[in-house]
């Protein structure tokens, strides 16, 4: 929980930011009346969340103030996303944007950056965050749109978001070993890479245009080209546009150069950048008549030159799931951001900041879950909880070996049990894990406990 230091601009700002936080930690809600324990206690979180001082980004730097430490034997995976919070029928707030395509969704945009350990894919927290509005979109032919937007310097473009998010990020965790800045097909942008290699922060990004390569063809011409690698068989979950089945899946690796696209604005980037690309492709013979295979082909800074590299990157990039997870909890399955009564976008964007701390540490009990990360106990909760998470601990668990809880109690997954079982996990680890809904309802089970557990001491 939030302890009273400031990097707010006034110390006074940091008691109101600290009870706002662990009210919303312990209700994962983001109504004021239900996070204010009196009605000035609500004004207050109002006028807090309103004061022109507030912001994201003080916002996170407060929270990483009270969470400093020693980064320098951690490899740090930035994970960054965009995602928008739509208002709906109470649209009508001050300073909203557009959503999309359409004139008529408003809202705004987050665009986040998870800290995630590299090595055992500890959840850290929320390490950047750039909310954002857009204007009405612009009713100009696609070919008008592109001649157009190529001039403008990278830095004036919305795709800086990438770049500014990991800045931050990295900013407020400093001193790591290594970091490497992770995204999806938009964050496929020759400005990003050249400016990673400039702060020496590797890079994982999913292709998303078939580039000019130094090699002489193009990127997917140049990687259908090389042999099979590894083979390995997979199991696929149902989605919308996909039935669950049993994939092979194929990798290639190796090293290409890409080449400065003809219209990037900045020629002080070099005029190709050495990459290692990761090809993850399935069988034609296990793909489903009528669908889609699975095929991703990844862009790294990163050395790539056994199965075991390659491997290694895939399951870095599988960890945006972490980030897509972190989403759903902000959303009306969780802490349901769009229920919030703020009237401003100033002042949303800073409960929305608030939110997305508080979803990121829902986050850090779900990649706990397994007992595969070091994270300890004292990471996420106080001495006196850790005392009432043992006490449940002891009426949860069952009579047999199956039903005891099979982590070490000074382990943040020892806490993720409990957790887990106040929300109605049954504790069989033969079972579907708890996700992150499962923690977010435990979490509000336990602090309701904990409530009356305090009172007796």
């Amino acid at each position: 929980m939030a302890k009273s230091k400031s990097t707010l601009g006034d110390q006074r700002l940091a008691r109101p930011y600290g009870k706002l936080l662990d009210a919303m930690m312990s209700k994962m809600s983001v109504v004021l009346r239900k996070l204010g324990s009196t009605r000035t206690e609500e004004v207050v979180f109002g006028r807090f969340l309103s004061n022109p001082r507030v912001t994201p980004d003080n916002l996170v730097s407060q929270f990483w103030s009270t969470h400093a430490r020693d980064w320098s034997s951690h490899h740090l995976l930035v994970i960054e996303d965009t995602t928008c919070t739509s208002f709906g029928l109470l649209s009508g707030r001050q300073g909203l944007g557009y959503i999309g395509e359409s004139a008529h969704k408003r809202g705004f945009y987050e665009h986040c950056a998870l800290m995630v350990d590299a090595d055992d894919l500890s959840c850290y927290g929320l390490g950047g965050v750039s909310v954002f509005t857009m204007d009405p979109p612009k009713k100009l032919p696609r070919v008008l749109r592109h001649k157009n937007n190529w001039k403008i310097p990278f830095e004036q473009k919305n795709r800086y978001k990438w770049f500014d998010s990991a800045q931050k990020a990295i900013s407020n965790c400093p001193g790591a070993m290594q970091y490497t800045i992770v995204g999806d097909r938009e964050s496929d942008i020759y400005d990003l890479y050249g400016r990673y290699e400039v702060n020496s922060w590797n890079f994982l990004s999913r292709s998303k245009y078939d580039r000019r390569i130094a090699e002489g063809q193009s990127l997917q011409a140049h990687v259908k080209s090389w042999d099979v690698k590894h083979t390995y068989s997979l199991l696929l979950p149902k989605t919308d546009k996909r039935n669950a089945h049993q994939a092979q899946i194929e990798l290639r690796f190796g090293l290409v150069h890409l080449l400065r696209p003809k219209t990037c604005p900045d020629k002080n980037l070099p005029n190709q950048l050495p990459v290692f690309i990761v090809d993850v492709q399935e069988s034609d013979h296990t793909v489903i008549p009528g669908q889609k295979p699975v095929h991703w082909t990844l862009i790294t800074s990163h050395e790539v030159t056994t199965v075991e590299q390659a491997m290694k990157v895939v399951s870095w990039y599988r960890e945006r799931w972490a980030i897509e997870q972190t989403f759903r909890t902000l959303k009306s399955e969780g802490l349901n951001l769009e229920s919030s009564e703020s009237r401003t976008f100033e002042s949303l964007a800073n409960l929305s900041t608030l939110a997305l701390i508080a979803a990121s540490a829902v986050m850090q009990l779900v990649n706990a879950r397994d007992g595969t990360t070091q994270q300890d106990i004292h990471s996420t909760f106080e001495s006196q909880e850790i005392e009432c998470i043992i006490a449940l601990n002891t009426q949860l668990e069952g009579k047999t070996e199956k039903l005891k809880n099979p982590h070490p109690k000074d382990s943040l997954a020892f806490a993720a049990w409990v957790i887990a079982r106040l929300a109605g996990w049954s504790g069989y680890q033969n079972q579907r894990p708890p996700g992150p809904i499962t923690m977010l309802y435990g979490f509000v089970r336990f602090y309701q406990i904990y409530h009356g557990f305090s009172l007796r001491l």
